[in-house]
């Protein structure tokens, strides 16, 4: 039962994040570039906008199935029964009902539900930024956000609880634009690829540098607020080195290290030899440029995903300081 919840902690968390920064990364990184791009480049920004859709309805539909199967483990664990007798018992509806993590299993199951009706009005709109691309993003976000409430830092009932709560919530909003945006940013980089159009090519380094700014920003927010909760969950050196708790806590920090790695290799090695202006004699070395971006991305994708399985164990770990 532990292992089935790690797992489906671990793929709720990956699509709840994945779904936040696919919206961030369209609103926040590609939007200002596609309201009035060139018509020779119109084609790009509809291509990554279709496929950002068609991903999210994947991502969308394995977070409800995925909160669901969350549901029915905690009802099975708390109930002490097995997977079948909880679902005819009066367990299912005691959790929902009359626990906290049953009255968030409702407010994020509603927020689902607005999400994905907005998502399917605005399948058919591909221009420009509209009210329900950016009520997209709010309500991936606070869906995201509100995944605080299921973790260690709510039943922490210390004065500064409330400022451990807050942490966690903006450790989540950030992992939405690294490493969530990479995803995004990958597929951008494959589209780009596909393409081999020297128009399109270019478009690389405008979006690199934004993408850029906005993942240093959140890689900071990140590197704060996991500090910070350290010390809420761990307190000491000696909690960090001597239980399970602290062993996970210090392998999320290499992997996190090793994914800034990649991002500053990106950043001061790769990120110059992209050109905004491509001459034809360029465009294989803008090509290659973008491959090799292409190829760190998905390693730093595989660390993120390594990471995100130690934040699914870290949930089901007694910490320290509790």
């Amino acid at each position: 039962m532990s292992s089935l919840q790690i797992v489906v902690r671990w793929v709720h968390f990956s699509v709840s994040i994945l779904l936040a920064a696919l919206f961030l990364f369209e609103l926040v990184v590609v939007a200002p570039f596609a309201r009035k791009p060139p018509e020779t480049t119109e084609s790009l920004f509809l291509s990554l906008r279709q496929l950002t859709r068609r991903l999210a309805w994947w991502t969308w539909s394995i977070a409800q199935i995925s909160w669901v199967a969350w549901l029915w483990l905690i009802t099975a664990w708390m109930s002490g029964e097995d997977l079948i007798a909880c679902i005819n018992s009066d367990a299912l509806s005691t959790v929902l009902f009359s626990t906290q993590f049953g009255h968030l299993w409702l407010i994020r199951l509603f927020i689902g539900v607005v999400f994905g009706t907005i998502l399917y009005l605005a399948k058919r709109k591909f221009r420009g930024r509209s009210v329900l691309d950016v009520s997209l993003a709010w309500l991936s976000c606070i869906e995201l956000v509100s995944l605080a409430w299921a973790g260690h830092a709510v039943a922490d009932a210390r004065p500064y609880g409330t400022l451990h709560l807050l942490g966690d919530t903006l450790h989540l909003l950030t992992s939405a634009f690294w490493p969530g945006a990479l995803l995004p940013l990958a597929t951008f980089f494959l589209l780009l690829v596909k393409t081999r159009q020297i128009r399109d090519l270019a478009w690389a380094a405008v979006v690199v540098r934004r993408f850029s700014t906005s993942s240093l920003i959140a890689v900071a927010a990140m590197a704060l607020t996991g500090l910070s909760n350290s010390v809420f969950m761990v307190g000491s050196f000696h909690g960090l080195l001597t239980t399970d708790y602290g062993h996970l806590l210090l392998s999320k920090l290499v992997l996190f290290h090793l994914m800034v790695g990649f991002g500053a290799w990106n950043l001061l090695l790769l990120k110059p030899r992209l050109a905004v202006d491509v001459p034809a004699m360029n465009v294989v070395d803008q090509e290659r440029t973008i491959r090799s971006l292409f190829r760190n991305v998905l390693w730093e994708i595989g660390l993120g995903g390594a990471v995100i399985l130690i934040v699914a164990l870290l949930g089901t770990t007694s910490p320290p300081m509790h």
